[in-house]
């Protein structure tokens, strides 16, 4: 199951949910905090798009410095994007392929961008968390595959339901 939704729509109580029924879980913001770290691939290629303005004291990619510089230019969103996306999407395959092999085929990511080109054919099910009034600081784009809907506007216990509902 490929998770993905908007911020603030609950995709996070949802992958709790998914857990709970026995799914192993990758969380695609997991492994950015880990490619943002000194010395990764993905620190150097931030720092050299993006400047020193980018880490914290530790020289680590500071995430609150760098949603301040995306937000501030469209065009910045989209850069970050193309620079971590491969080594997030890669790390997402390698962790799929274990579980495989383990014969755990019970697999939920969480992640906010899903592609399809990349993932398509391995996903059974591409679930879009769907919540009204939630926060939204950046405008996440609904997949073009969307396999199945949940819905996150009334109590845990409903939500609990849908998602128990989606993996019978």
């Amino acid at each position: 199951i490929w998770l993905t939704g908007g911020q603030g729509s609950g995709k996070s109580l949802v992958m709790k949910m998914l857990k709970e029924k026995g799914f192993f879980c990758i969380y695609a913001d997991e492994i950015v905090h880990q490619l943002y770290k000194s010395g990764n691939e993905v620190h150097v290629l931030i720092c050299k798009n993006f400047g020193d303005g980018s880490l914290n004291k530790q020289g680590n990619v500071c995430r609150t410095k760098l949603k301040k510089l995306v937000l501030e230019n469209v065009g910045n969103l989209e850069k970050l994007n193309k620079l971590i996306h491969p080594f997030v999407y890669k790390k997402i395959a390698m962790m799929i392929s274990e579980c495989l092999v383990a014969d755990n085929e019970n697999i939920a990511i969480e992640a906010v961008y899903f592609d399809e080109k990349k993932f398509g054919k391995i996903v059974n099910k591409v679930v879009w968390v769907d919540r009204e009034n939630n926060k939204k600081e950046f405008s996440i784009k609904k997949p073009l595959r969307v396999d199945y809907i949940l819905k996150n506007n009334g109590s845990i216990a409903d939500l609990k339901k849908s998602v128990y509902y989606l993996v019978r």
